[in-house]
């Protein structure tokens, strides 16, 4: 913005008031003026009066300082100095001064007009006098010796009238033939008498004398054969590297070579007995080899030469539409001089001629503007590619004042005392300009006025630099020209382009967008008045330069000129009608016919009637425009069919604007086809001003003496108009309609109408209360609608797929044409569109048709909760809010719906995600926002944390399929419901539903991460008690199957599960009175298992009585289901001590209808713990089962795998070890150190079947004294592993084995990353020092950007992409067989970066010091997840994929979200913030 009022012309003018009007950029209305067509200063005013009667508030003027001896007001000869015929007598510099800035003042404060003037910095007019005092201000042949081959040829040039009379040419040159015989003469007689090629090549001649002088036959060996055979090329390279270089840049010959260098290189190319002759023609050779690339590139800048010649000289003399200049003489060359010659005086006699020539400026047909072409890396001089201006010098700045100090002095002063005087700047030939010279001047002016307006002219024909040279300046706008568009297509887009933000533009205030999009945490003070102390970080997106569009420029043909004379109000009202600054040149509202030349016109402007041209038009054109930008019309409708143009000026909140019809009049030749009838919905419209321009067809002449316009009428009213008829319908709903239609046959080319439009009907003002109340406060409604709902309501409310949805109501996610199908049925499957269209604001995206064409998603949102009321009542209040604001939106104009409708998804996305956050945070997540009341306390890792705790709610629900119990069959299980309990699912979209949704795995490694650390106890609880109801043959199940028909294949889950058990007890409030909670069996255990019966733990498993043994399935109508009950407590011991004496059994129901991949040997199910030889280690599985987490079966019969685990990792599985020792310690160091311990433990050991105890603080022992032993591979070779049998498979060293004993031998060695959950859960097993090696090499070497490689790269089984549909008779990828075989998978990330703080910042032997860089590595490693689950375009499901491809590229089926790959990263997060403090 600048100041309408300036108070920094001198410290004696009144300061502005708070109360005077600030200019907004887009409200500039700009007028250039040449100063010289002014009358004299004091005769100003009447013209200001007539500028500012015409709408404009700031006059651009030409440089009104002394011209040059071309009288262009560009080519300034004094730049300190004003021009004299300014002025009604001579005076002083200081009263020519004075005089101007009191006509300036008066401008402003009585005509409310600001003044701006060109700054010329780039050159000066050449017979500017200083020039002969300091030459060194320009290029010359001391400063840039590099253009002397150009001068000379130019002096040639300059001379060619004599060539010319020499060869009988006639010097008056007028036909295309007659042009051929002057470049005739110009290429055979002017270029080969330059011998232009001399300042290219080497001179062979005196080089060849030199070596002559100098040459030593070499010694005997000095000979190279081999060098000899490499050919000529080749020697010439060698001794041009060697031995040529550049010296007296500029003169002929100036490529030498240094003999000395020169000589050994022949002498490897001669023998001692060679002759002289020999050896100098073998020089000789050489030197022409390496001049023949310089001959080459001589003879191309020889061809430019001519081309451009010929070019430049066709255009000025033949060319009908050139200047058709006469006679050539040495006064007026065939084309431009490039060089201004110094007069010969007293002041330059002591200059040395070479500094007498100075290169004059221009510019260069799409030239590099940041190359300086007079510089020596340009050839433009000597190709004569300058269209060169002869009246002005080009200046030489250097890269410094140090280098030219006189003119870095001169101009600052120049560019001060214009500081002084005006409120802007125009940079005349700114792409020319040196970006480090207009910088430094431009500062310098700031000094003197901080509110300098600065605007330029770029023709760099690229955005990228024009936002470069505005970026490094400061420039505030670009010009423009509306005089550039060929038809009125071209037309409309410029106008569109520079008008403003499309009407239904997405933009907001601040608290409609959420949060997390803004970089904000989402458990801001989001509905609370902002504090003026507070910082609020908003994510910019960047803008174009700003724009200065101009109907016409000073340089711009006029509409008579390139259209017609009629085009030139059509011209004027859609310029005005953009939301950009505006300007025009003193004569087009006249409609003057010509473009006026700078140099040679002479008139003087006249003072316009107020009646004349479009003048009337205009000044309500200005005003208007001047008014929008005020009071903000920031958005903009244009469309164009045939010849007319409509233009919609919109304000954003009100939704009043501007309606202007334009007919364009590009050629008078136009159709009977108009443009179709306008409808408003809910707008009403009033006339503003109809017109239309009509020249007069008058033979007349030019205006002597003075710049008149063509005889033009105007048939103007402000009132009414006959161009188009206006009707209002209303309609019973309440709503109404306009509709505009043209009358083609009275709405001629060059007419224009202006409306006014505003809301009526069931519109915006019928509800402006509808989105929010004062600041401070919640919308109306919303905090009501969400504060009741639960964890489970939310799940609704924002997520749920599409597969759950059917489950639930029946219906899927919305499908947007054009689009697809969202991800979640919920708010947040809109936000994965919605929020990078508003950020884009791309109003032409899918979703915003699909608004505008129909009610269809507002009532789909209303719709489904008021489904899922009858389950979930507290959803029913959010349902009426919504349906609320969308009864009103709907009765708005279709474009403004997308607009409203994002906003209402927005505040209530926001809202509902508020409250699941600060929910979180009052249970238990302190470092998720360690102060909420000190936002300057908020970590980096905030807006991560919380991303990942709302995965929690994503996956969290209720699902009628499928729920923790049977349905009906456990009515007090805890936090049940008549509807089921709500259920994890494992991973979106795949594991939604049915008995695929709940994982025992799954869901014991996400425990913590998304039930423990968030605070959700009672979810946690509800799944332990679940899964542990199902406990069955010692093992809990993998799959759930809700309790109907669990599956009992996974050796780990139980493990996972007591995992759980211990996490519960050390997060949630009850501790380990937990392990007191009876749970109902679903299975008949085994005699020794039954609680509370004469048999628990003392009979045996083999002692069950027939038809009524344990560990059978019974199905849920069998009367045995829920016969029996155990504590937690009860539930562990068992689960421990039926490993300690070891299960083995047959699956139930085994065959294909179970797994129909699986052979018979894989439903046998074992698993045991070993302590004869006192390691401990619980064992398990066989070659056809696999019974991990790396659980893939092999199906496919064409490759041969049907049948055949991937990965069985029988044996000693690593992290099931690494678990079993959690449990040990828990019981040893937690449990069983309490003094009541018996009321929730059962026992202090385990009772083989051989009837030995084993004390669990044996086991635990046990455990941590052979685990290295048996896992460890040393980085030094030594016996034992020498001598095992997996010895010879080992690949890599200072690692942990995978598994232990497998039955293929080399499973046991491979580098898998299992290890690391090891480290992460009982870090006591391992050695610190070996700890660390691993885990380096497991950074270096399996870490990719979202997950853990599972196979090590240089394993011959490793294979990165998983494509479960993979048909070919390849095995190892054949139907996905390489599922963990390379693949990235997210859950281990957590584990690894767990492990790596614990052995790095908290185990012996770590370096303390080095803490601080280690966090700061940990979370730089978290960025990539953090970047990812915000990527809604990447990510739409907005959480952590399962897996990833190589090096984390994208895997088509994985889940996009998965439970655990979230929740072990949220634990890392836990972790980092424990071990700062926060």
């Amino acid at each position: 913005m600048n100041r309408l009022v300036e108070d920094s012309l001198s410290p004696q003018v009144e300061k502005v008031s708070k109360s005077e009007t600030l200019l907004p950029l887009d409200a500039i209305c700009v007028l250039t003026v040449i100063p010289k067509w002014m009358p004299t200063l004091d005769k100003w005013p009447p013209f200001f009066k007539s500028f500012a009667d015409a709408g404009y508030n700031m006059i651009h003027f030409a440089p009104l300082n002394t011209r040059g001896a071309s009288n262009s007001p560009y080519s300034i000869y004094d730049q300190l100095s004003f021009s004299h015929d300014l002025f009604d007598s001579a005076y002083d510099e200081p009263v020519k001064e004075s005089l101007l800035k009191s006509m300036l003042l008066r401008a402003r404060n009585e005509f409310g007009i600001l003044s701006c003037t060109d700054v010329v910095w780039n050159h000066t007019a050449h017979n500017s006098q200083w020039l002969e005092e300091h030459p060194e201000a320009g290029y010359n042949l001391q400063t840039a010796p590099h253009l002397r081959a150009a001068f000379e040829l130019d002096e040639a040039i300059c001379n060619m009238h004599a060539d010319l009379e020499s060869a009988g040419v006639s010097a008056s040159l007028k036909t295309e033939d007659h042009l051929t015989q002057i470049m005739n003469v110009f290429k055979d007689t002017v270029l080969p008498r330059l011998k232009l090629w001399e300042f290219y090549v080497i001179d062979v001649t005196a080089s060849v004398a030199s070596f002559k002088h100098e040459f030593v036959a070499g010694e005997e060996g000095s000979y190279d054969h081999g060098f000899v055979s490499s050919g000529l090329r080749v020697w010439a390279d060698t001794l041009k590297n060697a031995a040529v270089s550049s010296s007296n840049v500029g003169t002929r010959f100036n490529k030498t070579v240094t003999v000395s260098a020169a000589i050994p290189i022949v002498q490897r190319l001669t023998q001692k007995s060679d002759s002289m002759e020999t050896v100098l023609r073998v020089y000789t050779n050489i030197l022409n080899e390496i001049n023949a690339p310089f001959y080459a590139e001589a003879d191309e800048d020889v061809s430019y030469i001519i081309k451009n010649v010929w070019s430049r000289a066709r255009y000025m003399r033949v060319d009908p539409h050139g200047p058709q200049l006469g006679l050539i003489s040495n006064r007026d060359p065939l084309v431009d001089t490039y060089f201004t010659r110094l007069p010969l005086n007293t002041v330059t006699s002591k200059y040395h001629d070479d500094t007498m020539c100075l290169a004059n400026n221009g510019w260069i047909w799409n030239g590099d503007p940041l190359q300086n072409f007079a510089g020596p890396d340009s050839k433009a001089y000597l190709r004569r590619e300058v269209i060169a201006w002869g009246d002005c010098v080009k200046l030489r700045y250097g890269t410094g004042p140090s280098d030219n100090p006189w003119l870095w002095a001169h101009q600052k002063a120049y560019t001060e005392k214009m500081a002084r005087l005006f409120h802007g700047f125009r940079i005349d030939n700114c792409h020319s300009t040196p970006i480090h010279v207009a910088a430094y001047l431009l500062d310098a002016a700031r000094k003197i006025n901080p509110d300098l307006y600065v605007f330029a002219e770029l023709f760099t024909g690229s955005e990228e630099t024009d936002t470069k040279f505005v970026s490094k300046l400061g420039i505030n706008s670009l010009i423009r020209e509306a005089m550039s568009a060929w038809d009125p297509k071209e037309m409309s887009r410029l106008v569109h382009r520079y008008g403003g933000t499309p009407i239904g533009s997405l933009t907001s205030k601040e608290e409609y967008f959420p949060l997390d999009m803004m970089g904000h945490p989402l458990d801001s003070k989001f509905f609370q008045t902002v504090e003026d102390s507070e910082e609020i970080v908003v994510d910019v997106k960047g803008s174009a330069p700003h724009a200065l569009f101009m109907d016409c420029t000073h340089d711009n043909e006029t509409p008579h000129q390139k259209r017609t004379a009629e085009d030139t109000l059509p011209t004027a009202a859609l310029v005005a009608m953009t939301a950009c600054a505006v300007g025009s040149v003193k004569g087009f509202d006249e409609v003057v016919p010509e473009l006026l030349n700078v140099v040679t016109e002479t008139r003087k402007y006249r003072l316009a009637e107020e009646y004349e041209g479009i003048i009337p038009a205009k000044s309500i054109l200005l005003d208007l425009h001047a008014k929008m930008a005020r009071e903000g019309y920031t958005e903009i409708h244009v469309n164009q069919e045939n010849d007319f143009i409509s233009v919609h000026r919109i304000h954003p909140i009100t939704h009043d604007g501007y309606l202007l019809v334009a007919r364009c009049a590009f050629s008078m030749n136009h159709g009977d086809s108009v443009h179709s009838p306008i409808v408003l919905r809910n707008q009403s419209v009033h006339v503003v001003e109809s017109a239309g321009l009509r020249r007069a067809r008058l033979r007349g002449r030019k205006t002597i003496g003075a710049i008149a316009g063509l005889p033009c009428f105007l048939d103007f009213s402000a009132v009414l108009t006959t161009l188009i008829k206006t009707q209002e319908t209303s309609f019973d709903d309440g709503n109404m309609e306009t509709q505009l239609t043209i009358n083609g046959g009275a709405f001629l080319p060059g007419s224009i109408v202006l409306f006014r439009t505003w809301m009526n009907g069931n519109s915006l003002d019928a509800g402006k209360l509808w989105l929010t109340n004062d600041q401070g406060k919640w919308p109306p409604g919303l905090w009501e609608a969400v504060d009741c709902l639960t964890d489970a309501d939310i799940n609704i409310v924002l997520y749920r797929c599409g597969n759950e949805e059917a489950d639930s109501i029946g219906d899927g996610a919305y499908n947007i044409p054009g689009h697809g199908e969202l991800p979640y049925c919920g708010l947040e499957g809109f936000m994965s569109v919605i929020e990078t269209v508003a950020r884009e604001n791309d109003l032409g995206h899918a979703i915003c048709a699909n608004l505008r064409a129909g009610p269809w998603m507002m009532e789909y949102v209303v719709s489904r909760l008021k489904k899922y009321s009858s389950q979930s009542p507290n959803v029913a209040m959010l349902a009426k809010w919504f349906e609320e604001r969308f009864e009103i939106i709907k009765s708005f104009s279709p474009s403004y719906i997308p607009k409203y409708f994002l906003q209402v998804i927005f505040l209530a996305s926001n809202a509902v995600r508020y409250k699941a956050v600060s929910a979180i945070i009052g249970k238990r997540s302190k470092f998720i926002c360690p102060d909420l009341a000190k936002a300057s306390n908020a970590s980096s890792l905030q807006v991560l944390s919380q991303s990942l705790l709302l995965t929690t709610y994503q996956l969290y629900g209720r699902i009628p399929t499928t729920g923790l119990f049977p349905p009906g069959r456990y009515p007090d299980a805890p936090y049940n419901s008549p509807s089921g309990a709500p259920s994890l699912a494992a991973g979106l979209p795949h594991f939604a539903s049915r008995h695929m949704r709940c994982w025992g795995r799954d869901i014991f490694i996400a425990l913590r991460g998304l039930f423990l650390i968030p605070g959700h106890y009672d979810a946690a609880k509800s799944h332990l008690i679940s899964f542990g109801s199902t406990l069955r043959h010692g093992l809990i199940p993998n799959l759930l199957d809700q309790g109907n028909y669990p599956r009992y294949n996974a050796r780990d889950a139980s493990w996972w599960w007591l995992w759980g058990v211990q996490q519960y007890c050390k997060h949630a409030p009850e501790g380990l009175q937990f392990l007191k909670v009876v749970v109902r069996r679903r299975f008949p255990p085994v005699r020794r298992y039954r609680a509370g019966t004469a048999d628990y733990l003392v009979v045996e498993e083999s002692e069950d009585v027939s038809g009524d043994e344990g560990d059978v399935f019974v199905d849920t109508n069998d009367e045995r289901m829920y016969k029996y009950s155990s504590t937690i407590g009860q539930l562990c011991h068992e689960i421990l001590e039926r490993h300690a004496r070891g299960i083995d059994f047959r699956e139930w129901n085994a065959g294909p209808q179970l797994d129909h991949a699986m052979q018979d040997d894989g439903f046998r199910v074992s698993c045991h713990a070993r302590f004869d030889d006192q390691s401990g280690i619980v064992f398990g599985g066989n070659r056809f089962n696999c019974g991990t987490w790396m659980d893939k079966m092999g199906d496919s019969e064409k490759a041969g795998t049907k049948g055949l685990p991937a990965t069985p990792r029988d044996g000693g599985s690593v992290e099931i070890v690494g678990l079993l020792k959690a449990s040990l310690r828990w019981i040893s160091e937690d449990v069983l150190v309490s003094k009541d311990w018996e009321d929730f433990f059962p026992a202090n050991g385990v009772v083989l079947k051989d009837k030995k105890k084993i004390l669990y603080s044996d086991w635990n022992l046990m455990l941590k004294d052979s685990f290295e032993k048996w896992y460890f591979i040393p980085e030094a070779t030594d016996d034992q592993y020498e001598l095992s049998s997996v010895s010879a498979f080992i690949s890599k060293r200072g690692i942990y084995k995978d598994t232990l004993e497998s039955s293929q031998p080399y499973t046991d060695v491979q580098f898998r990353p299992n290890f690391c959950v090891a480290l992460a859960v009982a870090p006591e097993l391992f050695n610190p020092d070996h700890a660390r090696i691993a885990l380096e090499q497991m950074k270096k070497d399996m870490l990719g950007p979202l997950g853990m490689k599972t196979l090590h790269p240089s394993d011959w089984a490793y294979r990165g992409n998983y494509d479960n549909a993979n048909d070919s008779t390849d095995g190892t990828v054949a139907h996905g067989f390489n599922y963990h075989n390379g693949p990235e998978w997210g859950w281990l990330v957590g584990f690894f970066l767990t492990a790596y703080l614990q052995f790095n910042a908290h185990s012996s032997g770590c370096e303390k010091k080095l803490q601080d860089k280690l966090i700061h590595w940990v979370q730089g490693r978290m960025l990539n997840q953090k970047q990812h689950i915000r990527n809604l375009v990447a990510n739409p499901f907005a959480g952590l994929p399962e897996l990833t491809n190589a090096n984390g590229e994208y895997c088509h089926h994985s889940c996009p979200t998965q439970a655990w790959s979230s929740a072990t990263l949220l634990e890392a997060v836990s972790d980092v913030c424990d071990l700062t403090g926060n």
